[in-house]
């Protein structure tokens, strides 16, 4: 500024030293008349005049501009007071966030807007502490307030997000994500996330699909997105129950199929595979399935379901006869020997059960499944005391008698087999839960792709 002003006065000097030094070289000149609409007036007045109003327009203009910079400055200085003041309640916000007072916080962001009405951070912030307080439709008076300043603002979209889902506004929810999705095409993960599982909710899997295909599609490291595999077989699977639940029984079959062939892991295809052939009248082609789902994964469900199936048509010979087969041509031969001896007691047939029974004894350790239908056949028997014997093993071994379930996301229990876990909404997570020398074979590692991916809920 003061280099300003010297520039300035120096300028002023030599146009005045320039000046003079003209008026004497043109003393004549000024002294003769100027005609100013008809009046003869000496052109050394008009002269004058002509400097003294450019003069003169200078000072305003200095002045002005003098004028103007210092109402700056004031604007600046309250803009920044009210900013560091906005800044500061905000801060107080967050603190009383993580101190679990979102009462205290509420009035904090409202004072950090009374200080700065658009301040954005506050509007977000204070949104969501009132959503946290039970107040979702004043959040979203805030969030739509934030939108309007910052109409495509990523966060605020998330906010305006959760709290339709608050207000269980699915649609308005799904037009956020949507238009994150538009903003972001290739990297809203957690977006096309919120959005496919929305749709999971709905039960619109063909929708949550092309979602997952897009999650697959996202520009992002593939250790981000390496929990969303699982959920493609488990979208493909969900569309063939679909086709089987409309009676659709040839294209279920059809779709299961391509789930079986392109993921041989998924267990419960098997299991809707299986019921598919039979609504469609193939029941070879079911008890096939059932079979392999054991041959690919070990897994005993399908035993069960294809054991109780002949049962059900007064076949159990028929049953029999496939575990026999089934004993002689896989390495795993244990957990199918002991179905066979448990569908043995269950025929009544004591001595083939205790036969096979002992045959397993014998290639496992301490079972304490094992130990109680060894028991149970002695009790048929009327043989109580060697019964009490494999009973007392069975107490020494373990708790539960029977096969019980558990969701390996969520640790949901069930008391049977569900190829769907409604708590945490994931598929073929139900496993037996009981430790025992039996489920050794299961537990051996097998050539699964995805196998070790552990789903978990949003």
């Amino acid at each position: 500024m003061r280099l300003k002003t010297a520039l300035i006065t120096g300028t002023l000097i030599l146009l005045m030293v320039f000046l003079l030094g003209l008026v004497s070289k043109n003393v004549e000149v000024l002294r003769e008349p100027f005609l100013f609409f008809g009046l003869r007036v000496p052109m050394a007045w008009v002269l004058t005049v002509a400097l003294l109003a450019g003069f003169l327009s200078f000072a305003v203009w200095i002045v002005a501009s003098g004028l103007a910079q210092v109402v700056r400055r004031w604007l600046t200085d309250l803009r920044r007071q009210s900013e560091r003041a906005a800044e500061e309640h905000y801060l107080k916000g967050l603190d009383a966030v993580l101190g679990s007072r979102p009462l205290e916080a509420i009035n904090h962001f409202q004072h950090a807007l009374e200080s700065q009405p658009n301040y954005l951070p506050a509007l977000l912030k204070l949104g969501d502490a009132l959503r946290s307080a039970g107040r979702p439709q004043e959040a979203l008076t805030y969030h739509r307030e934030a939108l309007n300043e910052h109409p495509e603002d990523i966060p605020t979209l998330y906010a305006l997000t959760e709290d339709a889902l608050a207000l269980q506004d699915h649609e308005e929810a799904k037009r956020y994500l949507l238009e994150i999705i538009r903003i972001q095409p290739r990297r809203a993960l957690k977006g096309m996330r919120m959005l496919r599982d929305l749709y999971i909710k709905e039960g619109n899997w063909r929708r949550a699909l092309e979602i997952q295909e897009h999650i697959g599609e996202a520009r992002v490291l593939e250790e981000e997105r390496a929990e969303d595999a699982a959920f493609t077989p488990g979208l493909l699977y969900q569309i063939g129950v679909d086709l089987l639940l409309q009676d659709k029984h040839a294209e279920a079959i059809a779709q299961m199929e391509k789930v079986r062939k392109k993921y041989p892991a998924f267990q419960a295809t098997y299991m809707k595979l299986a019921e598919a052939y039979l609504l469609n009248g193939e029941e070879q082609k079911a008890v096939e399935t059932y079979i392999d789902g054991y041959r690919k994964n070990a897994f005993p469900t399908c035993l069960l379901a294809m054991e109780q199936l002949y049962l059900e048509k007064g076949d159990p010979e028929g049953a029999i006869q496939q575990y026999q087969n089934l004993i002689a041509s896989t390495d795993r031969k244990v957990l199918p020997k002991f179905l066979l001896g448990r569908f043995y007691y269950r025929l009544e047939i004591l001595d083939k059960a205790e036969h096979i029974l002992r045959e397993v004894e014998g290639n496992v350790g301490q079972s304490g499944l094992l130990q109680y239908y060894l028991g149970r056949v002695r009790e048929r028997r009327g043989d109580l005391a060697k019964a009490c014997e494999h009973y007392r093993e069975v107490i020494r071994i373990l708790d539960p008698f029977e096969f019980s379930y558990e969701c390996t996301s969520c640790h949901q229990p069930s008391p049977e087999w569900k190829d769907y876990c409604t708590h945490c909404q994931r598929w073929d997570t139900f496993l037996p839960t009981f430790r025992d020398e039996l489920m050794q074979e299961i537990h051996e590692p097998s050539p699964v792709f995805y196998q070790e991916i552990q789903w978990k809920p949003r």
